[in-house]
Protein backbone atom coordinates (compact mmCIF):
# COMPACT_ATOMS: atom_id res chain seq x y z
CA UNK A 1 0.00 0.00 0.00
CA UNK A 2 1.80 3.02 -0.96
CA UNK A 3 0.77 6.19 1.14
CA UNK A 4 0.92 10.17 -1.16
CA UNK A 5 0.35 13.59 0.26
CA UNK A 6 -3.05 14.73 -1.40
CA UNK A 7 -2.60 17.51 -4.74
CA UNK A 8 -4.30 20.49 -2.90
CA UNK A 9 -1.74 19.25 -0.15
CA UNK A 10 1.52 19.48 -2.56
CA UNK A 11 -0.17 22.95 -4.27
CA UNK A 12 -0.51 24.91 -0.92
CA UNK A 13 3.04 23.35 -0.05
CA UNK A 14 4.51 24.92 -3.12
CA UNK A 15 2.46 28.42 -3.18
CA UNK A 16 4.10 29.17 0.46
CA UNK A 17 7.32 27.96 -1.20
CA UNK A 18 6.51 30.84 -3.56
CA UNK A 19 5.15 33.43 -1.50
CA UNK A 20 7.52 33.29 1.54
CA UNK A 21 11.09 32.19 -0.60
CA UNK A 22 10.77 28.50 1.31
CA UNK A 23 12.80 25.59 -0.22
CA UNK A 24 10.95 22.30 -0.63
CA UNK A 25 12.54 19.30 1.46
CA UNK A 26 10.19 15.83 0.96
CA UNK A 27 10.43 13.32 3.34
CA UNK A 28 9.43 9.86 3.83
CA UNK A 29 9.93 6.67 5.22
CA UNK A 30 11.00 2.75 4.73
CA UNK A 31 9.76 1.53 8.61
CA UNK A 32 10.75 -1.82 7.73
CA UNK A 33 14.27 -1.03 6.85
CA UNK A 34 16.73 -1.57 9.76
CA UNK A 35 20.33 -1.70 8.37
CA UNK A 36 22.52 1.34 7.51
CA UNK A 37 22.32 1.20 3.92
CA UNK A 38 18.86 3.14 3.50
CA UNK A 39 18.33 4.50 -0.13
CA UNK A 40 15.70 5.51 -2.62
CA UNK A 41 13.99 2.86 -4.25
CA UNK A 42 12.99 2.35 -7.81
CA UNK A 43 9.80 3.98 -7.51
CA UNK A 44 11.82 6.84 -5.75
CA UNK A 45 13.90 7.67 -8.39
CA UNK A 46 11.24 7.06 -10.97
CA UNK A 47 9.21 9.80 -9.25
CA UNK A 48 11.77 12.42 -8.65
CA UNK A 49 13.36 12.27 -12.35
CA UNK A 50 9.92 13.09 -13.27
CA UNK A 51 9.10 15.60 -10.78
CA UNK A 52 12.40 17.43 -9.98
CA UNK A 53 12.28 19.17 -12.97
CA UNK A 54 9.12 20.57 -13.16
CA UNK A 55 9.19 21.48 -9.25
CA UNK A 56 12.42 23.64 -9.87
CA UNK A 57 10.72 25.65 -12.16
CA UNK A 58 7.69 26.35 -9.60
CA UNK A 59 10.33 27.65 -6.95
CA UNK A 60 12.18 30.71 -5.99
CA UNK A 61 14.85 31.46 -7.91
CA UNK A 62 17.78 30.64 -5.05
CA UNK A 63 14.94 27.42 -3.24
CA UNK A 64 16.23 24.34 -3.44
CA UNK A 65 14.13 20.86 -4.32
CA UNK A 66 15.23 17.90 -1.84
CA UNK A 67 13.91 14.76 -1.08
CA UNK A 68 15.10 12.23 1.76
CA UNK A 69 13.78 8.76 2.94
CA UNK A 70 14.46 7.52 6.47
CA UNK A 71 15.02 4.11 7.68
CA UNK A 72 15.01 2.70 11.39
CA UNK A 73 18.40 3.98 11.55
CA UNK A 74 19.91 5.63 8.92
CA UNK A 75 18.78 8.04 5.71
CA UNK A 76 19.14 8.70 2.00
CA UNK A 77 18.92 12.41 0.53
CA UNK A 78 19.29 14.31 -2.69
CA UNK A 79 18.69 17.50 -4.04
CA UNK A 80 17.68 18.95 -7.68
CA UNK A 81 20.69 20.66 -8.99
CA UNK A 82 19.32 23.69 -11.97
CA UNK A 83 22.83 24.49 -13.16
CA UNK A 84 23.23 20.63 -14.52
CA UNK A 85 19.86 19.29 -14.74
CA UNK A 86 20.78 16.36 -12.46
CA UNK A 87 19.76 15.15 -9.22
CA UNK A 88 22.95 15.38 -6.65
CA UNK A 89 23.75 13.45 -3.11
CA UNK A 90 23.69 15.41 -0.07
CA UNK A 91 26.91 15.07 1.62
CA UNK A 92 25.70 15.70 5.72
CA UNK A 93 22.56 15.48 7.21
CA UNK A 94 22.66 17.38 10.65
CA UNK A 95 20.36 16.43 13.31
CA UNK A 96 20.39 18.72 16.33
CA UNK A 97 19.37 18.36 19.95
CA UNK A 98 19.10 14.33 19.65
CA UNK A 99 19.16 13.37 22.75
CA UNK A 100 16.00 11.56 23.88
CA UNK A 101 14.77 11.64 20.71
CA UNK A 102 12.49 9.07 19.30
CA UNK A 103 14.46 7.16 16.52
CA UNK A 104 17.37 9.12 17.36
CA UNK A 105 20.09 6.52 15.79
CA UNK A 106 18.00 3.76 16.92
CA UNK A 107 15.72 5.44 19.40
CA UNK A 108 19.28 5.80 22.00
CA UNK A 109 18.27 8.38 24.47
CA UNK A 110 21.88 8.85 24.88
CA UNK A 111 22.28 9.96 21.63
CA UNK A 112 24.40 13.14 20.98
CA UNK A 113 22.62 16.87 20.95
CA UNK A 114 24.73 17.65 17.64
CA UNK A 115 24.40 14.57 15.11
CA UNK A 116 25.83 14.29 11.79
CA UNK A 117 24.30 11.49 9.58
CA UNK A 118 26.56 10.51 6.29
CA UNK A 119 23.54 9.88 3.38
CA UNK A 120 23.81 6.04 2.18
CA UNK A 121 24.72 7.49 -1.52
CA UNK A 122 27.45 10.14 0.03
CA UNK A 123 29.04 7.55 1.76
CA UNK A 124 29.22 4.93 -1.30
CA UNK A 125 30.05 7.36 -3.81
CA UNK A 126 32.13 10.21 -2.32
CA UNK A 127 36.20 9.94 -1.67
CA UNK A 128 36.96 9.79 2.10
CA UNK A 129 38.54 13.89 1.49
CA UNK A 130 35.48 14.92 -0.70
CA UNK A 131 34.26 18.14 0.68
CA UNK A 132 30.68 17.58 3.07
CA UNK A 133 28.86 21.42 2.71
CA UNK A 134 26.25 21.85 0.50
CA UNK A 135 27.13 23.40 -2.43
CA UNK A 136 25.42 26.41 -2.20
CA UNK A 137 28.08 27.53 0.50
CA UNK A 138 31.73 29.38 -0.20
CA UNK A 139 33.13 27.47 2.93
CA UNK A 140 33.19 23.79 3.90
CA UNK A 141 33.02 21.65 6.94
CA UNK A 142 36.04 19.18 7.27
CA UNK A 143 36.56 15.62 7.38
CA UNK A 144 38.88 13.33 7.86
CA UNK A 145 39.65 9.51 6.01
CA UNK A 146 37.49 7.30 8.23
CA UNK A 147 38.95 5.94 11.22
CA UNK A 148 42.61 7.96 10.65
CA UNK A 149 42.32 10.58 13.67
CA UNK A 150 41.12 7.54 16.03
CA UNK A 151 43.63 5.63 15.18
CA UNK A 152 46.29 8.44 15.59
CA UNK A 153 48.37 7.86 18.68
CA UNK A 154 48.54 10.91 20.26
CA UNK A 155 45.05 10.67 21.46
CA UNK A 156 45.37 7.11 22.75
CA UNK A 157 45.28 8.48 26.61
CA UNK A 158 42.07 10.58 26.05
CA UNK A 159 40.11 7.39 23.64
CA UNK A 160 39.41 5.69 27.17
CA UNK A 161 37.97 8.45 28.56
CA UNK A 162 35.74 9.93 25.29
CA UNK A 163 35.77 7.02 23.05
CA UNK A 164 36.59 6.60 19.60
CA UNK A 165 33.05 7.08 17.74
CA UNK A 166 33.72 10.97 19.40
CA UNK A 167 37.18 11.22 19.05
CA UNK A 168 36.37 10.34 14.75
CA UNK A 169 33.59 12.82 15.24
CA UNK A 170 36.06 15.88 16.24
CA UNK A 171 38.08 15.24 13.39
CA UNK A 172 34.78 15.04 11.39
CA UNK A 173 33.45 18.59 13.27
CA UNK A 174 34.30 22.50 12.16
CA UNK A 175 33.90 24.41 15.28
CA UNK A 176 33.96 28.50 14.95
CA UNK A 177 35.67 30.04 17.86
CA UNK A 178 34.67 33.82 17.62
CA UNK A 179 37.09 35.93 20.13
CA UNK A 180 40.43 35.63 21.09
CA UNK A 181 40.77 36.77 24.52
CA UNK A 182 41.68 34.85 27.21
CA UNK A 183 38.94 32.73 27.03
CA UNK A 184 39.25 31.81 23.13
CA UNK A 185 43.35 31.53 23.35
CA UNK A 186 42.52 28.73 25.70
CA UNK A 187 39.27 27.67 23.80
CA UNK A 188 41.30 27.18 20.48
CA UNK A 189 44.45 25.51 21.98
CA UNK A 190 42.43 22.76 23.58
CA UNK A 191 40.33 22.08 20.61
CA UNK A 192 43.36 21.54 18.54
CA UNK A 193 44.99 19.15 21.30
CA UNK A 194 41.41 17.61 21.45
CA UNK A 195 41.91 16.55 17.66
CA UNK A 196 39.02 19.18 16.08
CA UNK A 197 39.49 18.54 12.19
CA UNK A 198 38.92 22.35 11.49
CA UNK A 199 38.88 25.50 13.35
CA UNK A 200 37.52 28.86 11.69
CA UNK A 201 38.75 31.63 14.55
CA UNK A 202 37.63 35.15 14.25
CA UNK A 203 38.72 38.43 16.50
CA UNK A 204 39.76 41.63 14.67
CA UNK A 205 42.16 42.95 17.11
CA UNK A 206 45.91 42.30 17.19
CA UNK A 207 48.11 41.41 20.56
CA UNK A 208 48.89 44.54 23.01
CA UNK A 209 51.06 44.00 26.42
CA UNK A 210 48.20 44.02 28.12
CA UNK A 211 46.59 40.77 26.73
CA UNK A 212 49.91 38.96 27.93
CA UNK A 213 49.19 37.93 31.24
CA UNK A 214 45.79 35.44 29.96
CA UNK A 215 46.26 35.16 26.05
CA UNK A 216 47.43 31.02 26.88
CA UNK A 217 50.89 30.66 24.64
CA UNK A 218 51.31 34.05 23.18
CA UNK A 219 54.64 35.88 23.76
CA UNK A 220 56.22 39.23 23.42
CA UNK A 221 56.80 38.58 20.09
CA UNK A 222 53.57 38.08 18.78
CA UNK A 223 52.72 41.98 19.71
CA UNK A 224 51.66 43.84 17.43
CA UNK A 225 50.41 40.61 15.18
CA UNK A 226 46.65 39.78 14.43
CA UNK A 227 45.56 37.50 17.20
CA UNK A 228 44.27 35.38 14.76
CA UNK A 229 47.58 35.33 13.34
CA UNK A 230 49.16 34.23 16.06
CA UNK A 231 46.24 31.30 17.08
CA UNK A 232 46.29 29.64 13.66
CA UNK A 233 50.22 29.06 14.15
CA UNK A 234 49.73 28.26 17.59
CA UNK A 235 47.37 25.42 17.04
CA UNK A 236 48.75 24.54 13.98
CA UNK A 237 52.05 23.61 15.49
CA UNK A 238 50.12 21.48 18.36
CA UNK A 239 47.92 19.95 15.72
CA UNK A 240 49.37 19.71 11.81
CA UNK A 241 46.36 17.98 10.39
CA UNK A 242 44.18 20.77 11.70
CA UNK A 243 42.77 22.93 9.08
CA UNK A 244 42.81 26.38 10.65
CA UNK A 245 40.84 29.54 8.63
CA UNK A 246 40.95 33.42 10.17
CA UNK A 247 38.96 36.01 9.97
CA UNK A 248 40.63 39.31 11.46
CA UNK A 249 37.74 41.17 11.57
CA UNK A 250 34.41 41.53 13.68
CA UNK A 251 32.07 39.07 13.75
CA UNK A 252 29.40 41.93 12.38
CA UNK A 253 30.94 42.08 8.66
CA UNK A 254 30.15 39.83 5.97
CA UNK A 255 33.33 37.83 6.06
CA UNK A 256 33.21 36.60 9.09
CA UNK A 257 29.21 35.64 8.80
CA UNK A 258 30.01 33.48 6.14
CA UNK A 259 32.50 31.09 7.65
CA UNK A 260 30.68 30.58 10.83
CA UNK A 261 27.52 30.02 9.03
CA UNK A 262 29.04 26.99 7.98
CA UNK A 263 30.55 25.91 10.87
CA UNK A 264 29.05 22.69 12.82
CA UNK A 265 28.93 24.49 16.09
CA UNK A 266 29.83 27.71 17.12
CA UNK A 267 32.17 28.85 20.17
CA UNK A 268 31.36 32.01 21.85
CA UNK A 269 34.33 33.80 23.90
CA UNK A 270 33.21 37.36 23.22
CA UNK A 271 33.49 40.21 25.56
CA UNK A 272 30.37 42.66 23.95
CA UNK A 273 26.83 42.68 24.12
CA UNK A 274 26.93 42.93 20.55
CA UNK A 275 28.91 40.27 19.45
CA UNK A 276 26.58 38.27 22.09
CA UNK A 277 23.08 39.57 20.24
CA UNK A 278 24.28 38.58 16.67
CA UNK A 279 25.57 35.02 17.51
CA UNK A 280 22.58 34.37 19.59
CA UNK A 281 20.55 35.27 16.18
CA UNK A 282 22.52 33.67 13.97
CA UNK A 283 22.60 30.39 16.29
CA UNK A 284 18.77 30.56 16.19
CA UNK A 285 18.00 31.92 12.66
CA UNK A 286 20.08 28.93 10.64
CA UNK A 287 19.92 26.02 13.34
CA UNK A 288 23.55 26.01 14.55
CA UNK A 289 24.40 24.98 18.17
CA UNK A 290 26.19 27.36 19.94
CA UNK A 291 28.13 27.69 23.03
CA UNK A 292 28.41 30.81 24.74
CA UNK A 293 31.32 32.12 27.60
CA UNK A 294 31.67 34.77 30.18
CA UNK A 295 34.06 34.85 33.29
CA UNK A 296 35.07 38.17 35.40
CA UNK A 297 35.41 39.26 38.71
CA UNK A 298 33.48 41.71 40.90
CA UNK A 299 35.41 43.71 43.78
CA UNK A 300 33.84 45.24 46.87
CA UNK A 301 34.52 48.83 48.43
CA UNK A 302 37.69 47.48 49.92
CA UNK A 303 38.99 46.12 46.40
CA UNK A 304 38.20 42.90 47.61
CA UNK A 305 37.43 40.15 45.20
CA UNK A 306 33.37 39.55 46.40
CA UNK A 307 32.78 37.33 43.42
CA UNK A 308 34.74 35.06 40.66
CA UNK A 309 33.50 32.85 38.19
CA UNK A 310 31.78 32.49 34.91
CA UNK A 311 29.48 30.52 32.97
CA UNK A 312 29.18 28.29 29.85
CA UNK A 313 25.62 28.70 27.96
CA UNK A 314 23.96 26.16 25.21
CA UNK A 315 21.43 27.99 22.65
CA UNK A 316 19.72 25.09 21.19
CA UNK A 317 16.35 23.76 19.97
CA UNK A 318 14.32 23.57 23.32
CA UNK A 319 16.15 25.58 25.81
CA UNK A 320 15.95 28.92 24.77
CA UNK A 321 18.37 31.64 23.93
CA UNK A 322 20.63 34.19 25.53
CA UNK A 323 18.25 36.36 25.10
CA UNK A 324 15.33 35.51 26.34
CA UNK A 325 17.15 34.07 29.93
CA UNK A 326 18.22 38.12 29.94
CA UNK A 327 21.31 37.74 29.10
CA UNK A 328 21.91 40.33 26.18
CA UNK A 329 21.58 44.04 27.56
CA UNK A 330 19.50 45.90 24.60
CA UNK A 331 21.11 49.42 25.66
CA UNK A 332 24.26 47.75 25.35
CA UNK A 333 23.97 45.78 22.26
CA UNK A 334 22.54 48.75 20.47
CA UNK A 335 25.94 50.58 21.07
CA UNK A 336 27.98 48.00 19.87
CA UNK A 337 26.44 48.02 16.98
CA UNK A 338 25.75 51.29 15.91
CA UNK A 339 28.18 52.84 13.29
CA UNK A 340 31.20 54.14 14.22
CA UNK A 341 30.27 57.65 14.01
CA UNK A 342 27.25 57.43 16.18
CA UNK A 343 29.79 55.40 18.88
CA UNK A 344 32.42 58.55 18.72
CA UNK A 345 29.85 60.44 18.99
CA UNK A 346 28.33 58.89 22.69
CA UNK A 347 32.12 57.79 23.50
CA UNK A 348 33.13 61.93 23.35
CA UNK A 349 29.36 62.31 25.87
CA UNK A 350 30.83 60.02 28.11
CA UNK A 351 28.93 56.97 27.28
CA UNK A 352 30.75 53.54 27.18
CA UNK A 353 34.21 54.86 29.49
CA UNK A 354 34.02 52.17 31.84
CA UNK A 355 37.48 50.88 33.13
CA UNK A 356 38.46 47.38 31.74
CA UNK A 357 36.94 44.77 33.79
CA UNK A 358 39.45 42.62 35.92
CA UNK A 359 40.67 39.19 34.18
CA UNK A 360 42.93 36.68 35.44
CA UNK A 361 44.61 33.43 33.51
CA UNK A 362 43.48 30.99 36.02
CA UNK A 363 39.53 31.82 35.74
CA UNK A 364 39.58 31.75 31.73
CA UNK A 365 41.36 28.69 31.68
CA UNK A 366 38.59 26.86 34.05
CA UNK A 367 35.47 28.56 31.80
CA UNK A 368 37.85 27.81 28.38
CA UNK A 369 37.92 23.75 29.80
CA UNK A 370 34.45 23.46 30.78
CA UNK A 371 32.80 25.20 27.85
CA UNK A 372 35.37 22.94 25.76
CA UNK A 373 33.89 20.26 27.88
CA UNK A 374 30.57 20.67 26.92
CA UNK A 375 31.75 21.09 23.41
CA UNK A 376 32.40 17.27 23.82
CA UNK A 377 29.52 16.29 25.35
CA UNK A 378 27.21 17.46 22.71
CA UNK A 379 29.17 15.65 19.93
CA UNK A 380 29.13 12.50 22.31
CA UNK A 381 25.93 12.18 23.97
CA UNK A 382 27.50 10.57 26.91
CA UNK A 383 29.97 10.32 29.06
CA UNK A 384 31.92 7.19 31.20
CA UNK A 385 30.43 8.99 34.04
CA UNK A 386 27.69 7.64 36.02
CA UNK A 387 25.61 10.77 35.78
CA UNK A 388 26.35 12.14 32.21
CA UNK A 389 23.02 13.57 30.35
CA UNK A 390 22.63 16.45 28.09
CA UNK A 391 24.12 19.97 27.94
CA UNK A 392 22.36 22.12 30.00
CA UNK A 393 21.13 25.50 29.32
CA UNK A 394 23.44 27.11 31.81
CA UNK A 395 26.38 25.73 33.83
CA UNK A 396 27.29 28.55 36.48
CA UNK A 397 31.11 28.50 38.19
CA UNK A 398 31.70 29.84 41.66
CA UNK A 399 35.33 30.20 42.06
CA UNK A 400 35.39 30.96 45.98
CA UNK A 401 32.91 28.76 46.74
CA UNK A 402 33.91 26.64 44.67
CA UNK A 403 30.75 25.38 42.67
CA UNK A 404 29.23 24.50 39.60
CA UNK A 405 25.68 24.65 39.15
CA UNK A 406 24.11 23.31 36.24
CA UNK A 407 20.21 25.59 35.33
CA UNK A 408 17.75 24.70 33.35
CA UNK A 409 16.00 26.99 31.28
CA UNK A 410 13.59 26.60 28.32
CA UNK A 411 12.30 29.26 25.62
CA UNK A 412 10.48 31.95 26.36
CA UNK A 413 6.66 32.46 23.43
CA UNK A 414 7.69 36.28 23.44
CA UNK A 415 10.75 36.02 22.97
CA UNK A 416 11.66 38.24 19.86
CA UNK A 417 14.64 35.88 18.48
CA UNK A 418 13.57 31.96 19.44
CA UNK A 419 9.55 32.61 20.65
CA UNK A 420 6.73 32.00 18.19
CA UNK A 421 7.37 35.19 16.01
CA UNK A 422 11.04 35.00 15.61
CA UNK A 423 13.49 33.87 13.59
CA UNK A 424 13.98 30.30 14.54
CA UNK A 425 15.46 28.49 10.94
CA UNK A 426 14.44 31.33 9.22
CA UNK A 427 18.09 31.46 7.56
CA UNK A 428 18.40 34.22 4.94
CA UNK A 429 14.87 34.92 5.17
CA UNK A 430 15.37 37.02 7.93
CA UNK A 431 17.70 40.18 8.18
CA UNK A 432 20.52 39.23 10.85
CA UNK A 433 20.63 42.22 12.73
CA UNK A 434 16.66 42.45 12.81
CA UNK A 435 16.70 41.41 16.94
CA UNK A 436 18.68 44.85 17.17
CA UNK A 437 15.73 46.87 16.08
CA UNK A 438 13.33 47.43 19.06
CA UNK A 439 16.58 48.04 21.14
CA UNK A 440 16.45 51.36 22.90
CA UNK A 441 19.45 54.07 21.63
CA UNK A 442 22.00 54.48 24.45
CA UNK A 443 21.46 57.30 26.76
CA UNK A 444 24.23 59.60 26.66
CA UNK A 445 26.01 59.55 30.11
CA UNK A 446 28.35 57.93 31.84
CA UNK A 447 26.52 54.90 32.79
CA UNK A 448 29.15 52.58 32.59
CA UNK A 449 26.37 51.24 30.61
CA UNK A 450 28.71 50.92 26.94
CA UNK A 451 31.43 49.18 29.33
CA UNK A 452 32.79 45.85 28.08
CA UNK A 453 31.11 42.92 29.72
CA UNK A 454 33.15 39.67 31.32
CA UNK A 455 34.31 37.66 28.99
Amino acid sequence: MAIAPTADFVAAALTRCRQEGWSLIEAHSHPFDHGSGTTFSGVDWSSDRAKMPRVAGLLPENALHATMVLGRSHLDAHYYDRKSASIRPIHRVRVLGAVGAVGAVGGRVDAPQLLRITPTSSAATAPPTAPTAPRRRAWGRHRQDSGGAADDQRYDRQIPLIGRETQQQLAETTVAIVGLGGLGSFTALECAHLGVGRLVLVDPDTVEPSNLNRLIGATEAAVGRPKVEVYADLVRAVAPACTVDTVQDSILSSDALGPVRAADLVLGCVDSHGARLVLNQLAVQYVIPYLDAGSGARLDDAHRVSRLGGQVQAVLPGLGCLECRGFIDARRAAFDLAPQHIRSREIAHGYGTREPAPSVVFLNGLVASLLVAQTVQLLSGTTPTAHAGPVPAITLCDVLTPSLLPVAAGPVDACPTCGADGVTALADLSPLHSATASAPPPAVGRTGIGGRPDA
